[in-house]
């Protein structure tokens, strides 16, 4: 790694890291410049009962198989369990935390190994919590990183319950979920009118329930629910159509989840129990606004009313319900979203590409209007202005960082020089 970055003649500006590329937006391109793939850098290098030191490149959900084989799992309970551990690292995450929890993965960071743009190695631990907060969420821009230290604990199991309530009744709710004890992910159905809860509170139960649920549960919402709309759309492609069917097949997957005996659980079960489809890719598109969760019951209305509009107006709307996490405030990272205050994220999703590129310029309207938060990684449509405006002071002190460490703008590409330039 320090050679490619000390040698700008065969390895030519932009650098750029990548894990199993994640990530939604163009963070990661390199055009005329150089791919660093971090994938084989996959070795558990120490483990004790609360700290395991990890390569980057190994997958969050294959460090959990062997956490899990000595009684332990990683503090969180976030999404993409797909991810490497770096790439989770180094930019933003999804994650339904426990009231009073840290909303990133990024956060149960405790060491970080880096070489820097210029070739240099340096480390960050927990007691450098200004650099490591620099690191975190750093997107690569402040190098790269070759080694991950992360928290541990004993597996520890949590209740899960099951509600579906209308976007009405959901805005009555949505305040108290701000604070709640538990965690909270919703799935919005706007043409249904229908909100579903998954709710989880810690339990002192030592069953952590079945593996096999969970496995369902994965392969459900992000295999065959997409498989299926896909082969809907080849079989009734008139929209007017199709759209009522995919309602119901998007219904019957959640009930179909609620009913599969999840009752407990834990972050080791949702992390290994996930369904295995190697050489698949992700077969919907995704595009993720964070919005301040004082606000949200009436946001979620206002999405709402936006996917009716926009649907009327062009004939085009989402097949998959939209995913939605309470994020909690976390201010362990310079670039967290929600450094400033706890909030809701709405990541909305589709197997259709025609009609999506123009819903994306609509949803970023609407979270410009509403005070949405964009997330580097999984934000299309977001100007520059307006993430300036969200990170505001924090982001001219990244930039700063950025040019003392990089002055020769070795990491950085087009995409991130709209925003750092």
């Amino acid at each position: 790694i320090a050679a490619i970055l000390r040698n700008p003649q065969p390895f030519p500006a932009p650098v750029r890291p990548m894990g199993f590329g994640s990530s939604t937006t163009r963070c990661l391109s390199a055009p005329g410049g150089t791919l660093v793939d971090l994938s084989k850098m996959n070795r558990v290098l120490r483990l004790d009962e609360s700290t395991v030191t990890v390569q980057p490149g190994i997958a969050i959900r294959e460090l959990a198989e062997i956490l899990e084989a000595d009684g332990l799992e990683l503090h969180g309970g976030f999404d993409l369990a797909n991810r490497s551990v770096g790439g989770a690292v180094c930019a933003a995450s999804l994650e339904a935390a426990m009231g009073g929890c840290p909303s990133q993965f990024a956060t149960h960071v405790t060491g970080l190994k880096v070489v820097s743009p210029e070739g240099k190695r340096f480390s960050a631990k927990a007691g450098d919590k200004n650099l490591l907060g620099l690191l975190r969420l750093s997107y690569g821009l402040l190098g790269i990183v070759y080694e991950v230290s992360l928290k541990v604990r004993p597996i520890q199991t949590f209740n899960v319950q099951f509600a579906r309530v209308g976007f009405d009744d959901f805005a009555k709710l949505a305040s108290r979920l701000t604070f709640a004890s538990s965690s909270t992910k919703l799935y919005l159905m706007p043409f249904k009118d229908r909100v579903f809860l998954e709710l989880r509170r810690p339990t002192n139960e030592a069953a952590q329930g079945r593996k096999l649920a969970w496995q369902l549960k994965d392969w459900a919402c992000y295999s065959a629910l997409p498989t299926a709309l896909r082969s809907l759309a080849k079989v009734v492609p008139i929209r007017r159509m199709r759209y009522p069917l995919s309602d119901k097949l998007s219904e019957a997957t959640q009930s179909l989840v609620s009913r599969s005996f999840m009752s407990t659980g834990s972050n080791s079960l949702e992390q290994t129990g996930r369904f295995k489809n190697p050489g698949s890719k992700q077969s919907f598109s995704y595009c993720t606004w964070a919005f301040p969760a004082r606000d949200f019951g009436r946001v979620a209305g206002a999405y709402r009313t936006l996917c009716l509009e926009h649907y009327e107006r062009t004939g085009f709307r989402c097949d998959m319900p939209a995913v939605v996490f309470r994020l909690n405030q976390d201010r362990s990272a310079l670039l967290a979203p929600t450094f400033n205050e706890p909030m809701f994220s709405i990541s909305s999703m589709t197997t259709e590409q025609a009609g999506w590129d123009d819903f994306i310029v609509d949803l970023a309207e609407f979270a410009h209007a509403n005070n949405g938060v964009p997330f580097f990684n999984q934000t299309q449509g977001a100007t520059s202005d307006h993430a300036m405006s969200c990170y505001s002071k924090r982001l001219e002190v990244f930039r700063r960082t950025r040019r003392k460490l990089d002055p020769n703008d070795r990491m950085l590409n087009h995409f991130f020089a709209s925003y750092m330039a």
